[in-house]
């Protein structure tokens, strides 16, 4: 493998964290040149192991169920199913750009989180910007707020990760302080609620870990002792604002309940998932095709079987299980759960198992917690739809995956 291809993976690698959410189409080049060399340096599937070669297989499982569902796509919207299809052969092609990162035999963590401690920053000082400054409503980088908020706390969760695991001394505090102030602060201007959920479920995963993994010292208790002030102190700073998002949030399930037709943030979701058992009863196999869930929606609101009008503009269900379940089916939604969440997240659990040094749990924990993180925002929201979304799950799963083998194959033997 040329050392000039080793050193520009690497420099791709980390600058793709502070791109992907924050410029225009910054993560699609990273994506897109991965892809290019990966077509000329991507070889060796013999190479791999049994473990590696499932969940690849497993990834193009989800292609090609969604493909099958097209049988149902009425003519005029093969355009926009094909326009959707063409994210899960995104998933697909993670096989030739995972082969040329195993042939590197090389490790790209460290890259990927000094690049996720960067991007926090960034994306604090953007939001910080955009509302400070601008006097936006809310942060929400360059595509969506749902994006940014939900990148941030991820980036965050990577540096954590990689402070406590492989950092020691005043690198490990600044690292863990930093990406957890900046990302929280980034979140917060978010108002991205899915992202705070997340923020809970990591904390819940590293607590069950360090009671598992970690001697606890005196160090360590005030280590977590000042890792909880800073993070209190982040909270009291904005809890006029997350205290008015969360009391949005309940107040839009109460006026769901009570009037299921009026638009509020979760009426629209709640009534999209109800919309979607319905076409499931009608199609079950594979759905209604993908690319018809638009015109679907557009009909049940028409003729009334929608409770809520508003669904008439929505092109996916908001829901990483709703939408594959609509367009294709049990199918679709066993294929892309499975072969996209679940086989990686076994793979990963049983690596972390097996590690026996602290790089191979880095790559394992990285790996568990990103299946984790993107199962959590995909709860209630479409991610697959979204190309700064699939482009950080692909490049994330890739750089864990292979170098949780790479240093698996390097640990001294028992």
């Amino acid at each position: 493998m040329p050392r000039w291809l080793q050193l520009l993976l690497s420099g791709l690698v980390f600058l793709f964290p502070p791109l992907v959410a924050t410029t225009d189409g910054g993560g699609s080049y990273v994506g897109a040149i991965l892809l290019l060399l990966a077509f000329v340096y991507g070889r060796g599937w013999r190479e791999l192991s049994a473990a590696e070669k499932k969940v690849m297989l497993w990834f193009c499982a989800g292609l090609v169920a969604m493909a099958l569902s097209m049988v149902n796509t009425e003519h005029a919207h093969l355009y926009e199913g094909a326009k959707y299809l063409d994210r899960y052969v995104r998933f697909a092609l993670i096989a030739p750009i995972y082969l040329m990162f195993r042939r590197t035999r090389m490790t790209f963590g460290r890259e990927l989180a000094f690049g996720a401690v960067i991007a926090t920053v960034v994306m604090a000082i953007q939001a910080w910007y955009q509302v400070g400054l601008h006097h936006d409503r809310v942060a929400s980088g360059y595509y969506h707020k749902i994006v940014f908020g939900d990148l941030a706390v991820f980036w965050c969760v990577i540096s954590v990760v990689f402070g406590l695991v492989l950092l020691h001394g005043w690198r490990r505090a600044v690292v863990v302080l930093v990406a957890t102030v900046a990302a929280l602060y980034a979140s917060i201007l978010s108002n991205t609620r899915g992202s705070w959920l997340f923020a809970l479920v990591f904390v819940v995963a590293l607590a069950v870990y360090a009671l598992r993994n970690v001697r606890f010292d005196r160090k360590t208790w005030a280590g977590i002792a000042v890792t909880l002030v800073v993070v209190a102190g982040v909270f009291a700073w904005q809890w006029t604002r997350i205290s008015a998002e969360v009391e949005f949030g309940f107040e839009s399930l109460q006026t769901f309940a009570s009037k299921p037709n009026v638009i509020t943030s979760w009426g629209i979701r709640l009534n999209l998932w109800r919309n979607t058992l319905i076409l499931v009863k009608e199609h079950p196999l594979l759905g209604v095709g993908l690319g018809d869930f638009h015109s679907e929606m557009r009909r049940m609101a028409a003729d009334g079987e929608s409770w809520s009008k508003g669904v008439a503009k929505y092109g996916h269900a908001h829901s990483i299980y709703f939408d594959p379940l609509a367009n294709g089916g049990l199918t679709g939604l066993f294929a892309t759960f499975t072969g996209i969440l679940l086989v990686p997240f076994l793979l990963f659990r049983q690596l972390l198992k097996e590690a026996g040094t602290p790089e191979a749990r880095f790559y394992a924990l990285g790996g568990l917690l990103t299946v984790l993180a993107f199962a959590t925002f995909g709860l209630s929201e479409a991610l697959w739809h979204r190309n700064p979304f699939v482009n950080t799950y692909i490049v994330s799963i890739v750089v864990f995956l292979s170098g949780a083998m790479a240093a698996q194959r390097r640990e001294p033997e028992a």
